[in-house]
């Protein structure tokens, strides 16, 4: 683990109990309703805040995680990030199609509800296609080794794994 991530790793940390923890209320609150646009409202709370909650652990196990072996993680490296880009293609589509099936859903909705969470719904579509792109932009400056090492190409790992 890189020197100095330590206090950044508990506040993520203390992040996910928060996370964990408004996961179990909203769990609660949505089986609670009956209103199906209440539950809704609920549900879509609950897979966000479980989205975080992922999202953090997979950002303190990559804090904490480094590979010994330069090579292999240069090349792994490199073959996520094509792998990323492809697939990224493919769901950019899938995404425009939802964005579209949604636009010809919101034109024939006549529930001023309805098409409420259908516009909120579509924002969310066009909001997740603009960050994913900013994040593989982003990903794609990295440099292939995330610490820096003493010679410019060695991954720092931990004396204790050696």
């Amino acid at each position: 683990m890189a020197k100095g991530n330590d206090e950044l790793i508990e506040i993520l940390q203390d992040q996910v109990s928060v996370e964990e923890n408004l996961l179990n209320d909203l769990e609660n609150a949505e089986e609670r309703v009956h209103e199906t646009a209440v539950r809704l409202v609920f549900m879509e709370m609950r897979l966000d805040t479980w989205k975080h909650k992922e999202f953090l652990k997979g950002l303190i196990e990559m804090l904490m995680d480094t590979p010994c072996d330069a090579w292999s993680a240069k090349v792994q490296r490199y073959i996520d990030r094509v792998k990323l880009s492809r697939d990224l293609e493919s769901f950019k589509k899938q995404e425009s199609r939802m964005i579209d099936l949604l636009d010809k859903a919101i034109e024939k909705m006549t529930d001023p509800l309805g098409e409420l969470l259908l516009e909120h719904l579509r924002k969310d579509e066009e909001r997740h296609h603009a960050d994913l792109e900013e994040l593989v932009r982003i990903i794609q400056m990295q440099p292939l080794q995330s610490v820096k090492g003493e010679t410019g190409a060695d991954i720092v790992c931990d004396p204790s794994d050696l």
